[in-house]
């Protein structure tokens, strides 16, 4: 579950983890009018064309609110699956699926972020 706006190498490897774990890998990408970020460089149709071409990724899902919960309560998958940078935060969806009997899993987080990646860009000065 994310926004998966500006994909990078920390996304593909948190997809690849989170596929090596299950046997089919569903993604739930945000749908725009949800994102809380101030910048939003795709749209959702293009969020997931990007994350279902990454290998792994069997099928994407736009999330139909705020958060993953009503997906999580029509699926009912055997795992949710988010990156270990979301362990210590005390997300809705997780009591959800402990009362969901839902595995919340963590995969290891691989740089960069994409916080770091926009700095990045902001910073960029051409070579001359």
């Amino acid at each position: 579950h994310g926004v998966f706006d500006l994909l990078h190498s920390g996304h593909a490897a948190h997809l690849e983890q989170a596929a090596a774990l299950c046997g089919r890998l569903l993604v739930s990408v945000l749908a725009d009018r949800f994102v809380r970020k101030p910048y939003l460089l795709n749209d959702e149709r293009t969020r997931m064309y990007m994350v279902s071409r990454l290998k792994g990724v069997a099928q994407v899902i736009l999330c139909p609110g705020v958060g993953p919960e009503a997906l999580l309560q029509e699926l009912k998958p055997d795992l949710y699956i988010r990156n270990d940078e979301y362990q210590d935060q005390s997300k809705p969806e997780y009591k959800l699926c402990r009362s969901l009997g839902i595995k919340v899993v963590f995969t290891r987080t691989v740089p960069p972020h994409t916080s770091e990646l926009i700095e990045r860009i902001r910073k960029y000065e051409p070579r001359t």
